[in-house]
């Protein structure tokens, strides 16, 4: 992960630990569905799904590519770090 994309994610209001884990895991390993992360990071599936919308909302996440119900996850490689609610202006 790059320093300035650090300092955003650590400027931002809105994640928890759990935001943190799951940017961190994808970090590392680069994919992964809902349920290796749940495994892997010790909590329900349902949570991770939470957590992977909140970041997909945020742009920081995306879906790499779905298998039937499995969804893959991977980093955003340029986030634009959007809150909720805002607009995005883009051509100005």
């Amino acid at each position: 992960m790059k320093s300035n994309l650090s300092v955003s994610l650590a400027e931002h209001d809105e994640l928890t630990t759990y935001h943190y884990k799951v940017i961190l895991y994808l970090d590392g390993i680069g994919e992964a569905t809902q349920t290796k992360m749940s495994e892997q990071l010790g909590t329900t599936k349902q949570r991770i799904n939470k957590i992977c919308k909140q970041l997909e909302s945020m742009d920081i996440i995306q879906v790499k590519r779905k298998e039937g119900r499995n969804i893959f996850w991977k980093l955003n490689p340029k986030p634009t770090f959007q809150h909720k609610g805002q607009m995005k202006l883009e051509g100005i």
